[in-house]
C-alpha cells in the first residue's frame, strides 16, 4: 500500500470513528431524556431493562428470561435493548411493554451509568467493547460467577449462563418466538411448498460453516431419494442447483418470516447459528451441524428441547471443526429421521 493509500484509509477510519462517538454522545442524551419522559408516563411502575443487543442466537435461545422477569415484575415496564438488526425477535413478545435500540456497548454504559433504569439484568459478558468508543462495558454479576468470552460454552447453554449473568437462577426452559399474523400470511403468499426440507448452510462465523460442496452433494441426493421440496435460508446462498423441488429464500426473508418457513418444515439441517435456534424454539425437528470453535470441543449451545434430546440429532466429531465432519454422519442422520430412501 502507498503512503497515499495508507493516509487515506487512516483519515476514512477517523472520519468514521469521530462521526460514531459524537452520534453515540447525541444519541445517548435523546434517549435518555426519552427515557425520563417514559418514567414520568409510567408513574408508581418500575422501569426494567433486559439487555442482549446482539446475536441472532443468544437472544432467540434466552426468551424464556422476559417470562422470568415478567413474573418477577408483573406490573412494572419492562423492556429489550437490543441492535437495530434484531429488533423482530422481541418487539411481538407478548410479556415486553416496548424496547430500546442500542447503538453501540459505549451508549449502552452511558445509560446504564446515568441511572435511568430502576432494575436492569444484563446478560452480556464484560468487555466486549465498540470498535471506535473508550467505554468498556462491564458487568459485575457476569464477573462474580467468572463468566468469560473464554469459558462461557465450558459452563453450559447459552440460556443457562447468560440467565445467571443477569443475576437470575440458572434458566432451562424452552425458548419461544411469537409470530404475528401479518408475518404468517406473508409466508402464505410466498407459496411455500408443504413440509419442506430447509437448509442453513452459512453462519456468522466460517469456523462453524460446512463446506458448500458437501451440501450440495447432500441437496442432491435428498432431492433424487425423498418427496419432500428444499428451501435454502440465510442471508447468501449456498447451493445453486436448478430443481423445480429446490428453492433459494437466501436474502429474501425477514428474521420471522424465516422463522415461520421453519416452522412449516418438515426436517431442519443446519449449522450451529440463529436458524438452528429458530427450529428449537418453532417445535421443528432438526439436525445441527456442530465442531471444535476456538477451544470449545465439548459444548451444547440450546436449552429446552433440543438439550433434552427430543426432535433433535446433534452431529459432532469431537475435536474436529465442523467442516470435517464426514458427509456419511449427515446422510445417515437423514435417513433415521426421515426413513430408508425411497426413490421418487
Amino acid at each position: 500500500m502507498t503512503d497515499w493509500s495508507r493516509l487515506r484509509a487512516l483519515w476514512i477510519y477517523r472520519f468514521h470513528k469521530y462521526t460514531h462517538i459524537v452520534g453515540k454522545f447525541w444519541s445517548s442524551a435523546v434517549k435518555y431524556v426519552q427515557l425520563r419522559r417514559l418514567k414520568q408516563k409510567i408513574g408508581s411502575r418500575q422501569l426494567v431493562v433486559i439487555i442482549l443487543s446482539e446475536q441472532m442466537g443468544d437472544i432467540i435461545a434466552c426468551e424464556p428470561v422476559v417470562r422470568e422477569v415478567r413474573r418477577l415484575h408483573p406490573n412494572d415496564y419492562i423492556i429489550w435493548m437490543v441492535r437495530k438488526p434484531y429488533i423482530e425477535l422481541v418487539e411481538f413478545h407478548p410479556d415486553l411493554d416496548g424496547y430500546l435500540i442500542e447503538k453501540c456497548p459505549g451508549e449502552r454504559v452511558r445509560l446504564l451509568r446515568s441511572g435511568i433504569f430502576d432494575k436492569v439484568y444484563n446478560m452480556h459478558i464484560s468487555h466486549r467493547k465498540c470498535k471506535y468508543c473508550l467505554e468498556d462495558p462491564v458487568n459485575p454479576t457476569a464477573d462474580s460467577i467468572n463468566l468469560t468470552f473464554d469459558n462461557y460454552y465450558d459452563r453450559g447453554d447459552l440460556l443457562y449462563m447468560f440467565s445467571q449473568a443477569a443475576g437470575l437462577p440458572a434458566l432451562t426452559a424452552d425458548p419461544k418466538m411469537h409470530i404475528p399474523e401479518i408475518v404468517r400470511q406473508k409466508i402464505v403468499t410466498m407459496a411455500i411448498p408443504a413440509s419442506p426440507i430447509v437448509i442453513h448452510c452459512q453462519s456468522s462465523h466460517v469456523m462453524r460453516d460446512w463446506p458448500a460442496a458437501n451440501w450440495t452433494k447432500l441437496v442432491n441426493w435428498l432431492l433424487a431419494t425423498y418427496p419432500y421440496p428444499i428451501i435454502e435460508v440465510g442471508l447468501t446462498p449456498t447451493v445453486t442447483e436448478e430443481h423445480p423441488k429446490f428453492r433459494s429464500l437466501c436474502g429474501q426473508l425477514s428474521l420471522l418470516e424465516t422463522a415461520e418457513v421453519i416452522r412449516q418444515a418438515r426436517l431442519f439441517i443446519g449449522i450451529d447459528s440463529g436458524p438452528a435456534h429458530m427450529a428449537n424454539a418453532m417445535d421443528t425437528e432438526g439436525i445441527i451441524l456442530l465442531g471444535k470453535l476456538f477451544d470449545f470441543v465439548d459444548y451444547l449451545p440450546y436449552s429446552g428441547r433440543f438439550k433434552r434430546g427430543e426432535d433433535i440429532t446433534i452431529l459432532n466429531d469431537y475435536g474436529h471443526p465442523c467442516a470435517e465432519l464426514p458427509y456419511t454422519w449427515v446422510q445417515k442422520a437423514v435417513q433415521e429421521r426421515l426413513g430408508q430412501p425411497k426413490l421418487v
